[in-house]
C-alpha cells in the first residue's frame, strides 16, 4: 500500500501543477475543458492504481458534482481572469488546489474502501480542499 500511496501522491502533485498551469491561462472559460479532462484522467489513473477502476462517465459525474459543489470558486476563478496578472495567479492557485484536493479525496476513498459516489466524495473533497487552502495561506 505504501508504494501505491507514494505513486498516487506523485500523480496528484503533478496533476495539481498541470492544473495550476491551465488555470493561469488569462482567458475566462478557456480552462473548463482541459481541467475537466485532467481531473477525469487523474481519477481514472488513481482508480486503476488501487484496483478499483471506474468509467469515464462515472469520473465525469464525480467531477461535475465537485464543480457544482464549488460553483462559487469556479465562477470566481473565471471572473478574476479579467484582472491582469493577479487573475493568472488566483486562477492557477484555485485550479491547482481544487485538483490536489480532488486527487487526495479519491486516494483516501480508495485506501479506506469507500465507494466513489458524488455523495461519498463530496465531504472528503471538502475536507481536503480546506487543508489545501490552509497550506496556501
Amino acid at each position: 500500500m505504501n508504494d501505491k500511496s507514494a505513486i498516487a501522491n506523485r500523480w496528484i502533485l503533478a496533476a495539481g501543477a498541470s492544473a495550476a498551469t491551465i488555470g493561469a491561462v488569462p482567458i475566462p472559460g478557456s480552462d473548463f475543458v482541459p481541467l475537466t479532462a485532467l481531473q477525469v484522467s487523474l481519477m481514472l489513473k488513481l482508480s486503476t492504481l488501487y484496483g478499483k477502476p471506474i468509467t469515464k462517465d462515472n469520473a465525469k459525474e464525480l467531477i461535475i458534482a465537485t464543480i457544482v459543489g464549488n460553483i462559487g470558486k469556479t465562477v470566481f476563478r473565471q471572473i478574476v481572469k479579467f484582472v491582469p496578472g493577479a487573475g493568472m495567479v488566483v486562477g492557477a492557485s484555485v485550479a491547482g488546489g481544487m485538483t490536489i484536493a480532488l486527487g487526495h479525496a479519491v486516494k483516501y476513498a480508495h485506501e479506506n474502501d469507500i465507494e466513489l459516489t458524488p455523495k461519498s466524495l463530496k465531504p472528503i473533497y471538502q475536507m481536503y480542499l480546506k487543508k489545501t487552502n490552509k497550506k496556501e495561506k
